[in-house]
């Protein structure tokens, strides 16, 4: 087993809280814990996600972050999900105020290197990842 060091302590900036890892594991990591290709995975969404946060101003509520198979099969999850992989986050989003701004703002989530999952597929929720796709926002 690999030991790797805590992620779990909240940051804080002068727009809010910032999301953290232990709202990404969802504590799911301690009955699926990370290999050092997720951990380093995570390590590189969290800042990318962070300035995102940052710009938008408000607070996010992480839906689904990390998902091991078990959980990414209870929740309809594609077989190769950035979300086992620690290459993708949901958030909350049931007014749709963060699909709208992240639209109005793809540039910056191509600065923070984001690629955001087509709102009309994901009401309710806004899909942000790392892992490259043809266009942004992509189509499922």
């Amino acid at each position: 087993m690999t030991c790797l060091p805590s992620l779990a302590a909240p940051v804080l900036s002068f727009a809010g809280p910032m999301i953290t890892a232990k709202e990404i594991l969802m504590g799911r990591d301690v009955d699926a814990p990370l290999t050092t290709i997720q951990f380093y995975n995570l390590l590189d969404l969290l800042p990318r996600l962070n300035l995102i946060r940052f710009h938008y101003g408000k607070p996010l509520k992480v839906s689904s972050g990390y998902r091991p198979p078990k959980q990414n099969e209870k929740a309809g999850g594609a077989k190769q999900s950035c979300h086992l992989s620690l290459e993708a986050c949901d958030f909350a989003d049931p007014d749709g105020s963060f699909a709208a701004w992240c639209l109005a703002n793809l540039d910056l989530l191509k600065i923070a290197g984001l690629y955001m999952e087509d709102p009309a597929h994901t009401v309710g929720w806004v899909h942000l990842q790392t892992r490259a796709t043809k266009n942004n926002p992509f189509l499922p």
